[in-house]
């Protein structure tokens, strides 16, 4: 996926032309920014892109989805059915702004309803972050009226075989949501003078001639830099995978990329980087694959071709030091590299494994699972493969 596109997205009713911007970046340079479009003409022109070149990764900043309460308590059971709910009702409660919305005139906020998604409750963990609720349709900073008028357009994307991460599989092409103030980090966004300071300072790939254009206004700034950053993770985003999780296949996810998370985010315990770690910097040129809480390399010393290692990007000697999510995002990622290998090589079987802790062999204090592709004759007698580690016990078909 080499064609990046972020758009700053606006659900207002008139308008819309002038406040909704898209970014695009092809090869590493900005190359297109620009406004004019309503929400249907920008639809209709990303599908019409990836009908002639599908190799193509979209950011939409707008909610994807509602905290999974209010879908399942409207009768919704999947996000399908969530897009489907907005796209009959979404109007109707723009208009009413009846609990659980709020923010227009005499539609004060309720006290006793959770409001955010677990997304925002975890982007909210950033330093710098006060994400909106999807619930707040009035007043500054909503982010509702965009989302309700989006999400309907999601389901069109999909029709048109869009992949809606993390919905569906990973695949070009692909559509993930944004959330711009993840991507250009602590900024007075308000201020021209910030904006242009920002992009000269951070944003080589943006040349003079639209390096004014971004810092005209708060929306080409966002759309601008969220496609820069977009761009810089391509290889991370390419290796993202459809969720396990049921609430996230209700809610969605926030994408931002994970060196700009929070020390600490994804781990049970307080582990951090070491700087005698052979795998806490691990360069961006080592890297086989990634996903949000993992990296893939080529072992140094590989007992075979293809012997590749899937790590967690945070400092934990064992796996199990990691919180569930993070468990299954390493996991996600092996399999991922399994297909891989499998598409690749070809081998006629695989081993798969762990050592957790010196006494089971672990000489790198840096979890790290073994995925080694094994064909037929690599070895005189395969049977028994694991139980090796212990040879006076492997051949129980002996005893």
């Amino acid at each position: 996926m080499k064609r990046v596109i972020a758009v700053d997205w606006s659900g207002a009713q008139t308008g819309a032309k002038s406040k909704i911007w898209l970014a695009e970046v092809c090869s590493g340079r900005l190359t297109r920014l620009e406004a004019g479009r309503d929400r249907e003409e920008l639809i209709a022109y990303l599908i019409d892109i990836a009908s002639t070149d599908p190799d193509l990764v979209v950011g939409l900043d707008f909610a994807f989805s509602f905290p999974s309460w209010f879908g399942k308590g409207n009768g919704a059971t999947s996000i399908k059915e969530v897009w489907d709910l907005v796209s009959k009702k979404g109007e109707g409660w723009l208009s009413d702004c009846k609990p659980p919305f709020w923010g227009r005139r005499g539609c004060t906020k309720p006290n006793d309803l959770e409001f955010f998604r677990c997304t925002e409750k975890f982007a909210a963990e950033q330093k710098g972050v006060n994400p909106k609720s999807v619930f707040q349709i009035g007043g500054a900073g909503a982010v509702g009226t965009g989302s309700i008028r989006g999400m309907p357009y999601l389901a069109k994307l999909a029709k048109e075989r869009f992949s809606i991460w993390p919905f569906h599989e990973a695949r070009a092409p692909l559509v993930i949501e944004i959330y711009p103030r993840l991507l250009t980090g602590p900024v007075n966004r308000s201020d021209f003078d910030e904006r242009e300071k920002h992009l000269a300072k951070q944003c080589p790939e943006i040349d003079c001639e639209f390096a004014c254009k971004a810092a005209s206004s708060e929306d080409a700034f966002d759309a601008a830099v969220s496609a820069v950053v977009m761009s810089r993770h391509m290889d991370e985003i390419v290796a993202l995978t459809q969720s396990q999780d049921p609430g996230e296949l209700m809610e969605g996810r926030i994408w931002w990329p994970q060196e700009m998370r929070e020390p600490g985010v994804g781990l049970s315990v307080g582990a951090v980087a070491h700087a005698d770690c052979p795998f806490c910097d691990i360069s961006s040129e080592a890297a086989v694959t990634k996903s949000r809480h993992a990296v893939a390399i080529r072992d140094a010393y590989p007992v075979g071709a293809g012997h590749t290692l899937v790590l967690p990007t945070a400092h934990v000697k064992s796996l199990f030091d990691l919180d569930p999510k993070a468990q299954a995002d390493v996991w996600r990622l092996v399999t991922k590299v399994r297909s891989d290998l499998q598409s690749h090589l070809k081998p006629d079987g695989f081993n798969i494994g762990l050592n957790d802790g010196r006494a089971a062999g672990q000489t790198v204090e840096h979890t790290h699972v073994h995925v080694i592709p094994r064909f037929d004759g690599d070895v005189a007698d395969p049977r028994g493969g694991i139980r090796w580690v212990l040879p006076e016990c492997a051949a129980y078909w002996d005893q």
